[in-house]
């Protein structure tokens, strides 16, 4: 794998750390999997007594061609015969990568969040109460087994659970972090999920400022949904997701919001609505009464 031509017939230093500092970046950008290579063999380089030199037994057993493209491109970045020609710089060859690296995750992640914000504020979509169970249960099947939604699925669990039996609506506050820090069909799965699907809304509660964008954001649920809908929802959960140890995202309570009587399915709502009515009634006999009496005397 080693290759024979003298180093003169090579590029100067300046020219190699030009080379590498394009070989990361287009690793970055089309992550190419023989570029890859290269930035993994350079970056895992045995160092020794001032020398740095190639391990190829970090990387997978490839063909000969390929072994043949990834000594030409290390050649290209200053490695002769598998062995840098200017060990010196190496430090600087790693800080490069790092901070190319960095550079790229920060506009990934800014991409990430202005699509989470179009996401936030797109149209929202009405659905039946067949089509939100058919959502939800397609939702469950595909990120029931991910580790990284096995905490927003145990929130959203709890937030629906807790909901049942009471007219103030629930409310769900957590980072935004937990959608943009998954992965981007998360992101727009979740975000769907709350907004589309079960109707929920949102308000932001801690705006950041620093730049992190780690904003806090409050979730109602859907003053529209009756205990009986809400409780076909649960029903719909993996077993294996609400026991396991795992916890629940976010801080989950009862708000000062109301939603309608009709739609909660508690006892206590029932008596309280009978006590009501003949007490209205009786109300509204008197007060008549009164309008008769005052308007013949």
């Amino acid at each position: 794998m080693a290759l024979t031509s003298s180093s003169s017939s090579f590029s100067s230093c300046e020219e190699h750390i030009n080379n590498w500092e394009n070989l990361c970046d287009k690793f970055y950008t089309e992550n190419n999997e023989l570029i890859g290579s290269v930035v993994s063999l350079v970056e895992f380089a045995i160092r020794s007594e001032g020398e740095v030199r190639i391990n190829w037994t970090i990387i997978d057993k490839i063909d000969d061609d390929s072994a043949a493209k990834i000594s030409q491109m290390l050649a290209q970045i200053g490695f002769i015969n598998d062995v840098m020609i200017h060990p010196e710089y190496y430090e600087s060859y790693l800080a490069t990568k790092r901070k190319i690296r960095s550079d790229w995750h920060r506009k990934k992640a800014a991409e990430l969040y202005q699509e989470f914000d179009r996401l936030l504020h797109s149209p929202t979509t009405q659905y039946t109460q067949l089509h939100r169970r058919s959502e939800l249960q397609t939702f469950l099947n595909q990120y029931k087994s991910s580790v990284g939604a096995a905490s927003f699925i145990k929130g959203l669990w709890h937030a629906l659970r807790l909901q049942i039996n009471h007219e103030n609506l629930v409310s769900w506050t957590f980072l935004d972090d937990i959608f943009t820090q998954n992965e981007p069909d998360f992101m727009r799965a979740s975000v769907n999920l709350l907004i589309n699907v079960l109707g929920f809304t949102h308000t932001i509660q801690v705006a950041d400022e620093s730049g992190q964008r780690a904003s806090m954001r409050t979730w109602y649920l859907n003053s529209t949904l009756s205990d009986h809908e809400i409780k076909s929802f649960i029903k719909l959960f993996p077993k294996d997701n609400i026991t396991d140890s795992v916890l629940a995202t976010g801080t989950i309570d009862l708000s000062s919001q109301l939603r309608s009587l009709e739609m909660v399915n508690n006892s206590k709502s029932t008596i309280a609505r009978l006590i009501s009515l003949p007490i209205g009634i009786f109300t509204f006999c008197l007060n008549t009464l009164k309008s008769c009496v005052k308007f013949c005397f």
